[in-house]
């Protein structure tokens, strides 16, 4: 597992790395630019359920989760918060949809509400600290009723990049009296800012 660094969690990691490496390799007969990409085991399954909205990869992603002893041991917490999805356009969102298979899993209950996410769009190509302005003005918080302050809390998204999603999530917490907070995604995107 890939360590996430951060001041704002006790402890945060990735599975894998998302992407091998991903080499240019011209333009198509449109002009659209090609590469020749080659993803870990984890980064295609992520990349096969979230862009190609294949569902059938998600007994893949588990299995890889259950071989990894380092997981195993991490995931026992009392909750998952999920960071709010980027785009609501897609039919299933893979987070919640990986999230709720870990909870089947793992028997860690999933809270999917106490972060949203209000007139979010993906902010993929802004600069990290517009996005993080961004983020800030559009999440929100709300108290649930299961959690209290001591709880130990794994904030989940599929894909880390920047990092800045999970980082204004867990500030939202810290804000709110949490402290025992963790940080899990499936893949990192590269391994330094």
């Amino acid at each position: 597992m890939v360590k996430l660094i951060s001041e704002k969690w006790i402890e945060g990691y990735a599975f894998s790395i998302h992407t091998q490496y991903s080499i240019y390799v011209g333009e198509n007969a449109a002009g659209f630019p090609q590469f020749d990409t080659r993803r870990t085991p984890m980064g295609e399954l992520v990349y096969q359920l979230k862009y190609k909205q294949n569902l059938s990869v998600l007994p893949q992603i588990i299995d890889l989760l259950k071989s990894d002893v380092k997981f195993v041991e991490f995931i026992k917490k009392d909750f998952v918060i999920l960071v709010p999805a980027t785009n609501k356009a897609r039919k299933f969102q893979p987070v919640e949809i990986v999230a709720d298979a870990i909870s089947k899993e793992f028997g860690i209950k999933v809270i999917k509400d106490m972060v949203e996410a209000e007139n979010h769009t993906e902010i993929k190509q802004v600069e990290k600290a517009k996005k993080i302005d961004i983020l800030k003005s559009s999440y929100s918080y709300q108290a649930h009723p299961e959690i209290d302050k001591d709880s130990n809390i794994i904030i989940f998204d599929d894909i880390y990049d920047s990092g800045s999603t999970m980082n204004v999530v867990a500030d939202l917490l810290l804000q709110n009296g949490y402290k025992n907070l963790y940080a899990f995604a499936l893949t990192h995107t590269r391994i330094s800012d």
